[in-house]
């Protein structure tokens, strides 16, 4: 998969956050959550893609673990609108 069709699937995890902290029947999501919160959330995540991948397919290229890898990395993203993200430095970078 292409960079730009991953990035895609990560915007659209960030779009069903936003739809789902906006429905006033989901009180478990929270517009407003700190960096702590978040790690939290990213390790519930991760907890369950580690679970999923034990038994995951390869051949169906993991397509459970991937998804919750999405959500974690979406709730990084998250992160970023909220806080800003640093550009990692790279010396070999030109531009």
């Amino acid at each position: 998969m292409k960079r730009k069709k991953v990035y895609k699937a990560i915007d659209s995890e960030r779009d069903y956050q936003d739809r789902q902290t906006a429905d006033p029947n989901r009180p478990d999501m929270v517009e407003d959550f700190g960096i702590g919160q978040a790690i939290l959330a990213m390790e519930h995540n991760l907890a369950f893609a580690r679970s999923v991948w034990y038994i995951d397919d390869p051949n169906s290229h993991f397509v459970s673990t991937m998804d919750y890898l999405r959500k974690v990395v979406a709730i990084g993203v998250k992160m970023g609108e909220k806080y800003g993200m640093p550009f990692r430095f790279d010396e070999t970078a030109t531009g």
